[in-house]
């Protein structure tokens, strides 16, 4: 128990136990407050806008970006506990946020969303990854009835498709899927036919 540092600060006591919190949290790991992959998640759907439309400037986000929103999320707070409940509702992705303009912000959410509509499931979550397009995954059976699958960015950009097989590995990536009912889907069914006979093969993909 012997002090290895002792420092007087004579600033506002609440200011510098935030700063304190904050330097504590950063060293412990940001992983212990919030889910890295959903920061990443966020940071990917900002990149993906910032070249899709380079003229609305999105900002780039970085990791000292991180950093800042969790000294920011700390101010007022004297705990790990509270830090934890507060990045646990999204505050970390919150404070990013308001590095976007309003019209940016508003592009986020209609131009990069998380959710996309497909014809035999109402929604699938859409995947941002650096350095990958777009993309989402679902059962190969609830692409029937679709001769391509949903864009985003306004029409820009077609996510890549990963038709999954009853065992949820994908038997084809794509993002033409016209060509696939065309050209693979009658192999592809007779091989998954006869491993999984109680799902729906139709010889024709446009019958859901």
């Amino acid at each position: 128990q012997l002090i290895i540092d002792e420092r007087r600060i004579n600033s506002d006591p609440g200011r510098a136990g935030s700063a304190v919190l904050a330097e504590a949290a950063l060293a412990a790991g940001l992983q212990r407050f919030v889910d890295p992959e959903a920061i990443d998640k966020f940071i990917a759907r900002v990149d993906f806008l910032r070249d899709t439309f380079p003229e609305q400037e999105f900002p780039e986000l970085t990791d000292q970006d991180v950093a800042d929103a969790l000294r920011k999320l700390c101010a007022g707070l004297k705990s790990f506990q509270e830090l934890k409940e507060l990045a646990s509702r999204g505050g970390i992705i919150e404070v990013l946020r308001g590095a976007l303009k309003p019209a940016q912000s508003q592009m986020l959410h209609q131009m990069a969303p998380e959710f996309a509509a497909i014809a035999g499931r109402r929604q699938v979550r859409v995947n941002y990854q650096a350095g990958k397009p777009p993309w989402i995954e679902s059962r190969l059976q609830d692409f029937f009835g679709m001769t391509q699958g949903p864009t985003i960015a306004g029409g820009r950009v077609s996510l890549v498709l990963h038709l999954l097989a009853p065992n949820h590995r994908p038997v084809q990536v794509t993002t033409d899927l016209a060509g696939f009912w065309q050209r693979t889907y009658p192999q592809v069914r007779k091989e998954l036919s006869r491993k999984y006979p109680r799902h729906s093969w139709p010889e024709n993909p446009m019958i859901k």
